[in-house]
């Protein structure tokens, strides 16, 4: 197994690096962390950029070595292969998703900052970017996070695809030993809403995983909502699947899942259902 983690050198990206090199110890897996130096090969510009380049890698690399080194450092006991890698390219999401394929990653672990006021509707981060684009699934990690055994999971769903996803999410929850809490939310006005526990039960057949336990709230405020359960529960990590976004949801930040990465603490793992292969 293979995870991917994107950085920039930042903290919020060197918090998802030393995440993800503590969740391969758990997964048995291999971590790959890449930086993007994003060219431009305009031909006015060319000689210039190809100097400025040169630094560029350099002074990467530089910091690379210096990130393994503080990974070294920082991570106590059996570390996990890790490995640092550079790739040219303008556009980032394409860079990472053509390395994911390269090396056959499972997992794509990027870090993210919260946003407010018109930054949440207008300015997606990276970490939002991927979501809407990766093959494969996408762990964004807060920045103030720390990694800590993962024993309980929140997924997220809007009970369209439910007994098609839970089989996804079990499958990542066995390899965790993880709970999984099942979370739909509904309007306050809804009604002939499902049993909870007859649907736990259905969920844990389907599934054949037994820890799985289904729960219903209602609320008109969904991201509240979901916050609220998830520090009730005391969950270590937020599951949701997701779609890809059309320009108007972009643009007036209508996608749940966007709005939860800036909203909640714990990491979110997401599975964009458009794009994974």
């Amino acid at each position: 197994m293979t995870l991917l983690v994107p950085t920039d050198f930042s903290k919020a990206s060197k918090t998802a690096v030393l995440f993800a090199v503590n969740l391969a110890r758990k997964l048995k897996a291999d971590v790959k962390i890449l930086h993007v130096v994003q060219a431009n090969t305009s031909g006015e510009t060319l000689m210039k950029w190809k100097k400025l380049e040169e630094e560029m890698m350099r002074m990467a690399q530089e910091d690379g070595d210096a990130l393994l080194a503080e990974i070294h450092k920082s991570v106590r006991g059996k570390k996990p292969p890790v490995s640092f890698h550079i790739r040219q390219g303008y556009d980032f999401t394409i860079i990472v998703n053509h390395f994911a394929e390269e090396e056959d990653a499972d997992l794509i672990v990027m870090g993210t900052t919260g946003a407010s006021g018109l930054k949440r509707v207008l300015i997606g981060s990276n970490a939002a970017a991927m979501m809407n684009a990766a093959s494969v699934p996408v762990l964004a990690v807060p920045a103030e996070s720390k990694f800590s055994s993962i024993s309980k999971m929140v997924y997220a769903t809007d009970l369209k695809q439910t007994e098609e996803e839970i089989k996804t999410v079990a499958m990542f929850a066995r390899l965790l030993g993880a709970r999984v809490e099942v979370l739909h939310v509904v309007k306050d006005k809804s009604k002939d809403l499902p049993d909870t526990k007859k649907f736990s039960k259905t969920l844990q057949d389907i599934a054949k995983y037994k820890k799985i336990a289904f729960h219903l709230i209602k609320s008109d405020k969904v991201p509240n909502a979901v916050d609220n359960f998830v520090k009730k529960q005391k969950a270590q990590l937020l599951t949701t699947f997701t779609h890809k976004l059309d320009f108007f949801e972009k643009l007036f930040g209508k996608g749940i899942t966007r709005k939860l990465a800036y909203h909640i603490r714990v990491p979110i793992l997401t599975f964009n259902k458009s794009t994974l292969k």
